[in-house]
């Protein structure tokens, strides 16, 4: 599986951060570990969750009412904000923020479950019993972890795929490379050649 995954850029992005805060397992995923280690304040209030910029300092509102589990994802979503979209979105145009957010939802998988400890798992047989090990591993809802396992698997699949078109292309590549010609071909191309010279085609 782990050969054929490729991470995206914002993955990548992710996972270097994650080096950056030395944030390497999933017990050291958490809300106040890595507000802590980013310089974000974190409140838990009665509202919705929402990511605040006041000239440079960095604040995200959590929903308390919801459950742990939702808030640390909640956390994830309002932190892409904070670390890739800072600025004012009443400003936004309604396409740009439906960007932010589509980034943002994406941020939230990629960082709730990250690629480089879900490879280090060892994975039961049914996807029911994977995704409760990832719900209760990286202590995220079931829906965050259906989710990303389906993602995971699709990129698998498409890695799969990508490969065996590639080994197609180079098995026909190699079949007009001289070096796998037969004997009859090999006359034919000499001939061919001959006739060029003969008419001055070089």
């Amino acid at each position: 599986m782990q050969r054929h995954y490729r991470l995206t850029p914002l993955e990548y992005w992710i996972e270097d951060m994650y080096k950056r805060i030395q944030i390497t397992q999933p017990s050291q995923l958490g809300i106040f570990e890595i507000a802590q280690k980013l310089n974000v304040w974190v409140y838990f209030m009665e509202m919705g969750s929402q990511a605040m910029d006041r000239n440079g300092v960095y604040s995200i509102c959590i929903n308390r009412r919801i459950s742990p589990q939702e808030q640390w994802e909640d956390f994830l979503h309002e932190l892409c904000h904070v670390l890739r979209h800072s600025g004012n979105q009443v400003e936004m145009s309604d396409e740009f923020m439906d960007m932010q957010e589509v980034e943002a939802n994406a941020f939230q998988l990629y960082a709730a479950i990250p690629y480089s400890m879900f490879k280090q798992l060892e994975l039961p047989q049914t996807q029911h019993e994977i995704i409760d090990l990832l719900a209760v591993e990286f202590r995220v809802t079931h829906a965050l972890a259906q989710r990303r396992l389906e993602q995971i698997q699709r990129r698998v699949l498409q890695g799969i795929m990508d490969q065996a078109i590639r080994n197609k292309m180079d098995a026909d590549m190699r079949k007009y490379d001289a070096v796998n010609w037969s004997a009859a071909t090999h006359t034919i191309m000499n001939q061919l050649s001959d006739q060029l010279r003969r008419k001055g085609v070089h």
